[in-house]
């Protein structure tokens, strides 16, 4: 209240002097300058904006801007031209899980990479330079990443809303003036960033230690900006503000060991604890602080409904301190002996989401010719086309779903004018830098379900995030029933990748095809070791196609079977030379709670014994799943359909059509699934054509939960019924479900499975 008296007194006299300030029109009159400080605080931030909206309804210019974390970022578009309501509607629409997660759509993946995010929970880029030195930080353990997520997704962006202030600027040729705050991480010393690139700038303003990676800038490696001073008024003034109106979006209430629970309340708090000094310091540089209600929401609080709400209540705050506003207002008006309203010093800068922009030419840094025109291709950008920020981030998305870059940023620079329909039009380059993935991946996969038991998966793939040349992977997986597959690849970017591959499996299934020793069930077991050539596209999207051909050699145990010579013919070992095409076509946008999207697969083999030309014997499989989700909705159709026909009789037992359980291909590679039976229903040597229809629907009951209603039904000679509820969670770690399943598969049979983890 005494500021604001003092700023009343100032408008007395000034407005006392103004004739005589009038007589020397030589001398205009220098006014007062105002500045905004915005402090830190997550999506609590949105708050700002309503109180910026109150500022500009009073008809307050604003001629600094300063922030930091949150508030530079808000600061930051608003010093750029963007109105209040133009930053509602980004902030709000923006789907800040996209960013903050850094995902890509699983449709814009490789076949690779899709494999590996739906097999493994961990997955760790190496690199194999100097890996075996004595330095401890050149360890396997020091090439953990350093943060949650990396710069790509937040600096393409920023850079897609800075369209015209990219480049590397002072930050006083801006619309207004602006300044935020980062702290070095090799000094721990506030860094105070008034010229470079923009987006950088905000981005290392609000790079939170651990969730962020922090942002390189010559010999400074900045991180978040609130370790140092969160509210930076200091800053404001130092550029030359007069007056200043702070918003802080702290707690006011007392805090209790109940209100810290969570990762961001933990670091929210912490900010708080280690910048309190400085930061009741620079509340006493304020002509007017606000502190508006962000009570109930927290630093993640970025859904629609939540910004809304926390932008409605910054602008009800600011209407609190009306008086004081007004009073600011009268004196700057009566400091310039006019007048005054918003002013901004350059021209609005580029959204990119609204206005699209002509591209002239498109530079790819640091990949090869030859890489660049296949990124192109891929990426489908032409030069002298018109484009929007959906279409840009769509190629850089494809460029990192091969997974062979660990960030891929672009800026959009302005260059000549360009005729385009017969008009002049600005022209853009679009350079694209990127940064490659360390070459080699481990990576380690958990599950545990009630058929099998725990399983283990471990991977080792040399040189696998590379573009070109040969690769080599090894996985196993480590449980009651191991696999091994040992695979070398050659790609050639654009033409294909050439395969050999090893793979080994012993299996301990149990079936009710054989009569068994004293049980109507069988416990069998089989090895097989397989050798395969193949050919395979190059990262197509959806659509993968392998052909080749295997090796195949395979025995049994019959330790468990009654003597009788009339299974000799059924488990002797066999050996087969088997050509093979496989076709899959991948759409589904997610790869265990898809809610649209195809998938279809088709396989056929024909297995040729070089030594018994009867047991010769052709098959084809196919699969088929749809997912239909109304209105984008909580309940999800999954028709389904899955069949396997093979030419000729055969009494050997891994050549025969095969069904049961949840997961396809489970113990034989053609088992098809059929949920109501827990074990493995094989039949044979009849008949030749197996054929399920299945129809399932989900239904997510809220967050990640979801409960599904099951029914397949099986077709030989006459139909079998199926079916199963099953509860999942889609957790972070994998999926977790229950499900009881019945069936009237030879006799009615009701079982519980449960499962968690990924499936392989």
């Amino acid at each position: 209240m005494k500021k604001t008296a003092l700023l009343l007194l100032l408008v007395f006299l000034l407005t006392s002097f103004t004739p005589l300030a009038a007589q020397n029109e030589a001398t205009p009159p220098s006014r007062l300058k105002v500045g905004v400080v915005l402090g830190g605080g997550g999506a609590k931030g949105a708050s700002h904006i309503g109180v910026l909206k109150y500022i500009e309804e009073m008809g307050i210019p604003v001629d600094y801007v300063a922030g930091t974390s949150m508030g530079s970022i808000i600061g930051g578009f608003y010093a750029m031209g963007y109105s209040p309501d133009e930053l509602t509607n980004i902030i709000s629409n923006i789907d800040w899980s996209q960013y903050i997660g850094n995902k890509i759509e699983r449709s814009l993946m490789s076949e690779e990479m899709r494999v590996n995010n739906s097999t493994m929970q961990l997955q760790v880029p190496f690199s194999a330079d100097n890996l075996f030195d004595h330095d401890p930080s050149s360890s396997f353990i020091s090439q953990l990443p350093s943060s949650y997520v990396n710069n790509s997704a937040l600096i393409n962006l920023f850079n897609d809303l800075c369209v015209g202030y990219q480049e590397e600027m002072d930050f006083n040729e801006l619309p207004i003036p602006f300044a935020c705050v980062a702290t070095d991480m090799i000094t721990g010393e506030e860094v105070v960033l008034r010229s470079g690139s923009v987006p950088n700038a905000m981005r290392a303003s609000m790079a939170i230690p651990g969730v962020f990676s922090p942002v390189v800038m010559g010999d400074k490696l900045l991180v978040d900006g609130g370790l140092v001073n969160n509210f930076p008024a200091d800053v404001l003034r130092d550029m030359g503000a007069d007056i200043i109106i702070g918003v802080e979006v702290t707690s006011t209430k007392d805090i209790t060991i109940q209100d810290i629970k969570s990762l961001p309340q933990v670091f929210s708090r912490l900010l708080v604890n280690t910048t309190s000094a400085k930061r009741v310091t620079n509340r006493t540089m304020c002509d007017v602080h606000i502190i508006p209600d962000i009570s109930g929401f927290g630093m993640l609080s970025f859904t629609p409904e939540a910004i809304d709400t926390l932008v409605g209540r910054g602008y009800k705050r600011a209407n609190d301190f009306h008086d004081q506003l007004l009073a600011i207002k009268e004196a700057v008006d009566a400091s310039a002996g006019q007048p005054v309203t918003k002013n901004l010093h350059a021209p609005h800068a580029k959204n990119l989401s609204v206005d699209s922009v002509m591209i002239n030419s498109i530079i790819f840094n640091e990949v090869s010719e030859k890489e660049s025109r296949w990124l192109l291709r891929k990426g489908q950008l032409h030069a002298g086309n018109l484009y929007l920020q959906n279409d840009i981030d769509k190629a850089m998305k494809i460029y990192r779903g091969t997974g062979c870059f660990d960030e891929i940023t672009y800026l959009i620079k302005e260059t000549d004018s360009l005729h385009h329909n017969n008009q002049l039009s600005n022209a853009y380059n679009l350079i694209v830098n990127v940064k490659h993935a360390k070459p080699h991946l481990f990576g380690l996969g958990v599950r545990y379900d009630t058929e099998e038991g725990a399983a283990l998966l471990l991977k080792i793939g040399l040189n696998e995030k590379n573009f070109n040349g040969s690769k080599l992977n090894l996985s196993a997986k480590l449980s009651y029933n191991p696999k091994v597959n040992l695979t070398y690849t050659y790609s050639r970017i654009g033409l294909a990748n050439f395969n050999l591959a090893y793979d080994y499996r012993s299996e301990h299934f149990t079936t009710t095809t054989v009569d068994a020793a004293e049980s109507d069930l069988a416990n069998l077991k089989y090895r097989q070791q397989k050798i395969s050539v193949s050919i395979s596209q190059f990262h197509l999207l959806n659509l993968s196609t392998t052909v080749g051909a295997s090796y195949i050699s395979t025995s049994f145990d019959k330790s468990a079977l009654v003597e009788d010579s009339f299974f000799d013919d059924w488990f002797k070992p066999n050996k087969f030379v088997a050509p093979f095409i496989n076709f899959k076509y991948d759409n589904l946008d997610d790869a265990y709670f898809a809610k649209h999207g195809l998938y279809a697969s088709l396989n056929t083999h024909y297995y040729w014994d070089p030594k018994d030309g009867t047991n010769n014997n052709f098959d084809i499989s196919f699969a088929l799943q749809y997912h239909i989700t109304p209105k984008n909705g909580r309940l999800t159709l999954i028709p389904q359909a899955y069949g396997r026909y093979f030419l000729n009789e055969t009494l050997l037992y891994n050549l025969r059509n095969r069904c049961g359980g949840e997961i396809e291909g489970r113990h034989f590679d053609d088992q098809l699934p059929f949920i109501g039976i827990s074990y493995m229903e094989t039949f044979g040597p009849a008949p030749y054509f197996l054929r399920i229809a299945r129809c399932d629907l989900r239904y997510n009951i809220f967050g990640k939960h979801y409960i599904t209603a099951i029914y397949n039904a099986l077709y030989l000679d006459g139909f079998f019924h199926g079916a199963g509820l099953k509860y999942a969670f889609n957790s972070p770690i994998g999926p977790v479900s229950l499900m009881g399943q019945w069936s009237d598969l030879y006799s009615s049979h009701f079982s519980l499975y449960f499962s968690f983890g990924y499936t392989f």
